[in-house]
């Protein structure tokens, strides 16, 4: 086995693990953090980092060493920034959390898997990455009922009611806090008609002679429905945990980091934190803090890297009505001091994962799907929508003037740099991150 990184670019490296349910998995490397971070090791800043689902930690870590590696080429090129982020003293701080490796090109439109290419196959695959992560002896067993059911779908109504009722029994019960974005037909649908809403566009046409789509159309539209299901579901289990870990493990460290380091007066210790997919949700649920009630965790910038969670996140009134779940963090003056910085592009495909599924239950038109107008659309892929004060930047190459300021919040246009979900190794990111930590 590889050694375990020890620095991050420039920086010093410190992993922590946490439990699915938030606990911190080897209290060692907490004791690691707190005594790095106390006033005599002089450092100045930490950078907080959170992958979103992978394999590991090996490739969680691989993601933190591409991305810092061009943060040190950025800080070795001459004039790229500025002294006052040359000078300081930073370490790096791995969140590696239990996730799972998501198939991102099966939750893309048009991309799941069919009868042709050995759909049953992969909507076992899909169920056994389910039962693996919700990791309960109970959901193995149902799970175990479920993928067996697998092979009958096309040809017996019962067998898809049943393999309905088991995987959907795994949507979280809180699914829609956060915002309302799975259609209320996801409950009450008979196996049948969801199976059919959820198969992938494409899949309901008739035969070439006017007649009914046979046999065969139905197994693809049984098998493609059903792993659509299943992604949906995972999706929003992995989502819910990367919740859970924010407002318990990361939001717990990171207090503790403050009472050994406030954020004011001549010892203070300037934080800023870093998230990527559903590592964005991590470290914005850290940020806004378990409750309303909850006094506020200062953090100094918040760098979100192809968020995958809703567009509405920070929005006023997003509906006419209802605030974005994570609102506070953007009018709470206390919660982000500095500036907070939002990449999205079109060439995600993945970003929006559960959405184009939402939006087949809901039968939105699917021109719409996954855009700026879409209820369902990800943050991701455009930015922080209805959110007052915003302002778009194109992101740039090292050097570039960005006016980043106290407070502000930026979608940052990556069409010309990110090619896909995480491709993030890239100057231009690194340059980003860096503008954003000089503002504070």
């Amino acid at each position: 086995m590889p050694a375990r990184p020890t620095t991050m670019g420039p920086y010093a490296y410190y992993p922590i693990e946490f439990t699915k349910d938030g606990d911190v998995f080897q209290q060692p490397q907490l004791d690691a953090i707190l005594n790095a971070v106390a006033p005599q090791g002089g450092l100045t800043d930490l950078l907080v980092i959170s992958h979103g689902w992978n394999n590991d930690i090996a490739d969680a870590e691989d993601l933190y060493t591409r991305i810092f590696a061009q943060v040190n080429a950025v800080l070795a090129q001459p004039g790229a920034v500025t002294d006052n982020v040359r000078v300081r003293r930073a370490a790096v701080v791995g969140i590696l959390w239990p996730s799972k490796k998501f198939a991102e090109e099966s939750l893309i439109p048009g991309g799941a898997a069919g009868l042709a290419d050995g759909g049953v196959a992969d909507l076992g695959a899909s169920v056994d990455l389910l039962s693996q992560f919700l990791e309960s002896p109970d959901a193995a067993k149902s799970l175990g009922r479920a993928k067996d059911l697998t092979a009958s779908l096309a040809d017996d109504m019962d067998a898809r009611d049943e393999f309905v009722r088991i995987v959907r029994a795994f949507m979280p019960h809180d699914v829609n806090d956060e915002e309302s974005v799975v259609p209320n037909d996801l409950f009450v649908l008979d196996g049948d008609e969801l199976l059919r809403r959820l198969s992938r566009p494409g899949r309901d046409q008739t035969t070439s002679g006017g007649g009914a789509a046979g046999l065969g159309d139905w197994m693809g539209k049984a098998v493609d429905g059903a792993k659509s299901l299943v992604n949906l579901v995972t999706y929003y289990q992995m989502k819910n945990r990367a919740g859970v870990i924010g407002e318990k493990g990361a939001y717990d460290m990171l207090r503790q980091i403050r009472a050994a380091r406030p954020a004011d007066g001549t010892s203070g210790l300037r934080l800023h934190l870093i998230g990527h997919s559903f590592g964005c949700r991590l470290v914005t649920a850290a940020t806004a803090g378990p409750t309303d009630s909850t006094p506020p965790l200062p953090i100094d910038s918040l760098t979100l890297l192809q968020a995958a969670f809703s567009h509405y996140g920070f929005a006023q009134a997003y509906d006419g009505t209802h605030d974005g779940y994570f609102r506070r963090v953007v009018t709470d003056p206390t919660r982000v001091r500095g500036p907070m910085l939002i990449s999205f592009t079109q060439r995600d495909l993945a970003v929006g994962l559960a959405y184009p599924i939402a939006s087949r239950i809901a039968r939105q038109i699917a021109a719409a799907i996954g855009d700026a107008n879409d209820p369902y659309g990800g943050l991701g892929r455009n930015g922080a929508q209805k959110t007052p004060g915003t302002t778009v930047v194109t992101l740039g190459a090292p050097g570039t003037a960005y006016t980043f300021a106290l407070r502000g919040v930026y979608n940052m246009d990556a069409n010309a740099v990110i090619g896909g979900h995480s491709d993030l190794a890239h100057p231009e990111v690194a340059y980003a991150l860096l503008a954003g930590v000089a503002v504070t």
